[in-house]
């Protein structure tokens, strides 16, 4: 006890006499002069104590931030510290842009000060001293680089209470000042085609002068390249381009916005974006053509979704629609053509709603594609039992108005015209479960392309499977090659019940592989109720007690039978499409572990992205996937045949599509040994498959 009480008070003696119990630690270099300096006189327990490294540039010279930029080597301390004291992290001041040639350093100049801390245990002695050493590194740079190093040993006393030293004070205001002030508002980050952009809500004022964002980040973006800030509505929004470091899955991206105050002073938000959506880059030649010739995506996008008409999954609303025409044959041209339109109307008004809803979730950060909405139980099984109710109706169990999918005397006082609505929206529901040829690239670059661009080319694409209706609807000279009525249409409509019955029971296909076996029994259970309650509608129609009677009892029918799909559950994991829809093709489930563990040993790899209720996805299993020829390849060359199944939601395999620059599914993936990626066609052949394997080899 005498002892300490000795100690201090020598401590205390020497503070009195105004001299220093240690000495600023300095280190001089050729192009730098570097002093650690303490804030206080000494630790006190359980306290922090602040330190500064500051250094003295000189003219024309930089010493670098943590995120250098495109080359350098930032400021690292090595401590040497007894056991229980604990350093936190360096705290850089603002970095400034400093171009070199064609290149770009984030660095600082003149006399930059970093601070850290230090914190000392609560069982500190006071009257000790702690001795400290710190092995220090850095680069300094002007058109040629020159690594720096020092080493600082000193002592720093214990003491009960310390006071700031009034001879450094105004150095740690400086310091302060100097660095980047919380944000203190949210802030997200996106890649928008092939450019990453920072966007804050809510700004405050005029855009920053010379604003530009400095990624912690190494390589996140390019350095030398030009950024560009604009307000809009009040949002202030930084696009810069991407570098060379994949942040496909990061969550957040940290850093500073510069800026310049209205005094010419440099100063900075520190901030945390939160990631929207995915930073993975979609093929280079997809972004560049999406940003050079959106006319181009336009047109793709239009051919596509008339195309579309033609795919297999589509087959079954090319049977309503002839069904829809058939019908409109018998009205005036007035009609006819506002049934197109309104065809049209519902074509598009679906093609906008799914589109938007698909923008708006993947702004938010959802990891969606085309076809989402088919990924759940709820829609699969809502989708199984309209196409049912519309082959019942087709059959001729009931009647709605005048039309196959019908809903009332309809707009405008015509009949039928909300059934021609609807016959449009469910055109695009059960169109959308693949994506056929042209589409690919259009509906990819919608996602990553700024949401104007986007939104048009969803339009395009309803234009596109809309048209030939349209088309027929309008013109005249082609309205004479419809068929004359007559009692063949009665026929030809109940033989057009059984497509539509095909494609519902393909739909609860796709539910019973979503879903356990007590779901799939709900749905069949469901289905009889839903009969049953067209059934009653179609007997009831009449006046009195009876009328009433029967449709009461067709509305609870149909609220028994649809009710328990909303407490239907996605199966527990993600569907594995079973071995046997390959015939003797060997495969195994894909992730990105098991992909990067072959390609590193060399292992030619193909991968196949599907869906139980991609209809192409299943024609290429049953027509080539089980082709002996084309198991016979796979097995001579060795490939590694991975299934990426996205039946259920499933980020991964999400990510994954959109690192390859598409929304949606079938896509077809061939790695050679040791190469790159090469996209296969959607619609396979045996010979197209066997000349890519043979490749591989």
């Amino acid at each position: 006890m005498m002892l300490r009480l000795f100690q201090s008070l020598i401590v205390a003696a020497i503070l009195v006499a105004g001299i220093p119990a240690w000495a600023d630690a300095e280190v001089q270099t050729d192009y730098t002069q570097t002093r650690l300096i303490p804030e206080r006189e000494g630790f006190v327990p359980g306290e922090t104590t602040w330190f500064a490294v500051d250094q003295k540039v000189i003219d024309g010279w930089h010493v670098f931030w943590k995120n250098p930029g495109d080359a350098g080597l930032p400021l690292d301390l090595g401590w040497t510290l007894p056991a229980g004291f604990t350093v936190g992290e360096i705290l850089f001041p603002v970095p400034q842009f400093i171009p070199v040639g064609p290149l770009a350093s984030y660095a600082h100049e003149g006399e930059p000060v970093f601070l850290v801390s230090i914190a000392a245990p609560a069982d500190a002695v006071p009257g000790e001293s702690v001795n400290i050493v710190i092995d220090a590194s850095w680069q300094a740079c002007e058109e040629i680089c020159v690594p720096e190093e020092g080493r600082f040993e000193f002592s720093v006393p214990v003491l009960a209470s310390a006071e700031i030293r009034s001879e450094t004070a105004l150095l740690f205001v400086r310091a302060r000042a100097a660095l980047p002030v919380a944000l203190g508002k949210p802030a997200r980050f996106e890649r928008r085609g092939d450019a990453y952009v920072l966007t804050i809500d809510n700004w405050d004022g005029a855009a920053p002068a010379g604003a530009f964002f400095f990624p912690r980040l190494d390589g996140l973006t390019t350095p030398a390249a030009a950024q560009t800030a604009s307000l809009t509505d009040g949002s202030l929004t930084v696009s810069m381009e991407p570098g060379w470091t994949e942040a496909g899955d990061a969550k957040t991206v940290d850093g500073v916005l510069a800026y310049s105050r209205a005094d010419g002073v440099r100063a900075g938000y520190q901030l945390s974006a939160a990631v929207a959506g995915s930073l993975a880059a979609p093929p280079v030649t997809l972004v560049r053509s999406a940003n050079t010739n959106v006319a181009a995506l336009l047109l793709m996008a239009f051919f596509g979704g008339l195309i579309l008409n033609a795919m297999p999954c589509v087959f079954p609303i090319i049977f309503i629609k002839a069904a829809a025409l058939m019908q409109s044959a018998r009205e005036d041209r007035a009609t006819v053509r506002a049934h197109g339109l309104l065809f049209t109307a519902g074509v598009l008004a679906t093609f906008i709603f799914m589109g938007g809803l698909l923008l708006a979730l993947r702004a938010g950060g959802e990891e969606l594609g085309w076809g989402f909405h088919l990924q759940s139980p709820l829609v699969v099984g809502l989708s199984a039992y309209v196409l049912f109710l519309v082959g019942l109706n087709l059959a001729g169990l009931f009647t709605v108005g005048e039309n196959i999918a019908g809903a009332g005397q309809g707009l405008a006082s015509k009949p039928g015209a909300m059934g021609a609505f609807f016959t449009g929206a469910l055109a695009v529901v059960v169109a959308a479960p693949c994506i056929g040829p042209l589409l690919s690239a259009p509906l990819g670059a919608a996602l990553v392309l700024p949401p104007a661009v986007g939104m048009a080319i969803f339009i395009l694409m309803g234009l596109g499977l809309a048209a030939p209706y349209l088309a027929l609807s309008m013109s005249p000279a082609l309205g004479r090659y419809l068929p004359r009525p007559g009692a063949w249409m009665v026929v030809l409509k109940q033989a057009l019940s059984f497509p539509v019955f095909a494609a519902a029971a393909y739909f609860l296909w796709v539910f019973a592989r979503q879903t356990s076996d007590g779901g799939l029994a709900t749905l069949l259970f469901g289905g009889i109720l839903l009969a049953l309650a067209a059934w009653l509608f179609e007997i009831s129609k009449g006046e009195g007690r009876r009328a009433i009677f029967l449709r009461a009892a067709s509305a609870v029918a149909a609220v028994v039978a649809i009710a328990p799909l909303t407490r239907i559950e996605t199966a527990s994991g993600t569907a594995t499409q079973a071995s046997s829809a390959y015939g003797a093709i060997e495969t195994e489930p894909y992730s990105d572990e098991v992909l990067a563990s072959y390609r590193a040993a060399g292992a030619p790899v193909f991968i196949d992205f599907t869906a139980a209720w991609c209809v192409t996805c299943q024609f290429n299993k049953l027509t080539v996937f089980k082709n002996k020829d084309v198991a016979d390849a796979f097995k001579q060359t060795g490939t590694v045949f991975l299934v990426a199944d996205w039946t259920v939601r499933d980020p991964v395999i999400t990510r994954a599509l959109q690192s390859y620059g598409a929304s949606g599914v079938p896509l077809y993936v061939s790695y050679p040994p040791g190469g790159e990626a090469q996209i296969l066609p959607q619609t396979l052949s045996r010979k197209i498959m066997i000349d890519t394997l043979n490749g591989a080899d």
